[in-house]
This record gives structure tokens, sequence and C-alpha cells, in this order.
């Protein structure tokens, strides 16, 4: 019976004791500038890192350049990245709910191409197409739109790397196509007439 009693008083003190002991939730608002802390907002930076517990997080900036992070309150490992930018790793010793800000600056490393694109119809040597919407993606995931000139020809810019097209046009076929994109140069489609 006394070893019963002494059970239950343990469960009892143990039911008090750890709640207490539990360490509460602390947010970060982080704001992700471009260049310094003055820049612009940006959008879309991916943040990843883990709380002092070893947590581990993962958050996108939204259209404000913000993103909410939780967790335990210590010593927190940061991971910034977006297509364009150098990643920024740091440790930040987060204690207290707060707003805090980061900077992303341009990798100067990936430098942008240029793509002249002809667009033709039937095969390469047809004629060329006016007013084919183009819309796609670069090597780095940035989005792209453009519209062919009466010369049938576009041109776009962005960085190296395999590129995702959509060719478009009322009376033709939809024209996915994916492209090694390396150097600035002139390359050339064709849409074939819809069925």
């Amino acid at each position: 019976m006394k070893e019963l009693r002494y059970l239950a008083a343990m469960l009892i003190v143990c039911g008090i004791a750890l709640p207490a002991l539990a360490q509460e939730q602390v947010a970060l608002t982080i704001y992700v500038h471009e260049g310094d802390l003055d820049g612009d907002l940006l959008e879309g930076v991916a943040i990843t890192g883990a709380d002092a517990s070893g947590n581990e997080f993962s958050e996108v900036t939204d259209s404000n350049g913000a993103a909410i992070v939780s967790g335990e309150p210590g010593l927190w490992q940061f991971a910034f990245k977006k297509a364009g930018y150098s990643p920024l790793y740091l440790t930040y010793n987060a204690t207290q709910d707060e707003q805090t800000a980061a900077y992303l600056e341009k990798d100067e490393s990936s430098e942008s191409i240029t793509l002249t694109v002809h667009v033709n119809d039937g095969d390469l040597d047809g004629d060329p197409i006016s007013g084919v919407q183009i819309k796609g993606a670069d090597g780095s995931g940035n989005e792209f739109a453009a519209e062919t000139d009466s010369s049938g020809i576009a041109v776009i810019s962005g960085e190296p790397g395999v590129w995702q097209f959509a060719f478009q046009k009322t009376g033709y076929d939809i024209l996915f196509l994916r492209y090694n994109a390396t150097a600035t140069e002139e390359t050339a489609a064709y849409l074939e007439k819809t069925a």
C-alpha cells in the first residue's frame, strides 16, 4: 500500500511539473529583402531550418516578403533560397515573438541568356506565325511570357538550364517543349494546324 501511495504521489508531481517545464513556442515574422535591409521585399523565398530543439521548419515568403516561423526558443538554424540569388545561411537566437529581417543578394555568377525564338507554320521552313503566346520557365524556374511579332519572332531572356515552353495560338495544336538553353542563341519551333 505504501508503494501505491508513493506511485500516486509521483504521478501527481510529474503531472504538475512536466507542463511547467515545457517551453512556450516563439514565433518569428521574417521579412526578406533584396540586396540590403532597405531593399525591396522578396516574394517566394524558401526559408528552411530547425529550431533550438531540432524541429525542422519550411516556409515561403508571401507577396509582402514575409513568412512566420514557430518553434522552441534558443539558437535556430536558417537557410534562405530563391532562384537568381545567392543562398544565405545563418544562426539566430530566437527567444521571444518578434519581427526580424534578412536580405538576399543577386547571384552574379548566373548570367542571363537570351533566346530569339522563331515560330513557323507546319515545319521549320514554314511561314512565320505572328501572335503565338509563349509561356514557360527558364533554367532557374523563373516564369516568362512572350508573343511572337509580325515576323514570327519572340525574344526571351532568362537563366541558363533546361527551359520549359508552351506555345499556343487559336487554330493550332498547343506545343509543349523542353529545351536546354546554355547560351544566347536563335532557335525555332513550329506549330501544326488543329485537325
